[in-house]
């Protein structure tokens, strides 16, 4: 009989630990806080959106749609409080297409934020991603990151929002890039010069011609 109550009891055991599906929490230092670029497949209320998401600093962010064909090549850029939109340099008004994606990738912009400034954060770990959940004024939120801290997704189930994150690069620093915009501004001087040369000795052969 006792046989059987210890077979009973490990039984229940292991299908406690199966339904755990592999979880465990950990805790690690944060790798957001830097500039970087990701591919975005949003679903969002039964539509689905692709996009470039751009991260170049605290509420400093650039999105840039490929699709659907109403938005593809829209760009909206976050700068602290403000978005604006822009196609091919030209500013407008945030299409209303856009409108509902504007606010969820403020949150977005939010969550990933404030996590990147924590000293250390708390998670998850399932199926080789770390959940990260969390809770805004718009409902509850979860945050998904690999093992080495990159993005890997997002989501919102009260707004039946899945975000997935692909192709993770890290961008260079601002530092980095207003050096090379300084470096270019010489060779654009000498371009200039160039063709102001061109143009004395257009001239002087001109004025030879008619002296002739």
């Amino acid at each position: 009989m006792k046989k059987v109550v210890v077979l009973l009891v490990s039984f229940i055991m292991m299908i406690g630990l199966c339904a755990c599906g592999g979880k465990s929490n950990v805790k690690f230092e944060p790798t957001l806080n830097k500039a970087f670029t990701v591919s975005a497949q949003i679903k969002y209320d039964n539509q689905e959106f692709q996009a470039s998401i751009k991260r170049l600093g605290k509420a400093n962010w650039d999105v840039e749609f490929s699709s659907p064909n109403t938005l593809a090549g829209v760009l909206l850029s976050y700068r602290d409080d403000n978005v604006e939109a822009s196609y091919k340099g030209l500013s407008f008004s945030v299409p209303k297409s856009a409108l509902p994606l504007k606010a969820i990738i403020s949150s977005l912009i939010e969550v990933v934020d404030a996590t990147a400034e924590l000293p250390e954060i708390s998670g998850e770990e399932k199926d080789g991603q770390i959940l990260i959940e969390g809770e805004l004024e718009q409902g509850k939120y979860m945050l998904k990151l690999d093992k080495t801290g990159v993005l890997t997704g997002f989501s919102m189930s009260n707004l039946n929002l899945e975000i997935v994150f692909t192709d993770f690069q890290e961008n260079g620093s601002g530092m980095t890039e207003t050096t090379e915009t300084t470096e270019n501004i010489p060779s654009e001087t000498v371009i200039t010069e160039s063709e102001e040369q061109t143009e004395a000795s257009s001239t002087e052969a001109i004025e030879e011609t008619q002296a002739e």
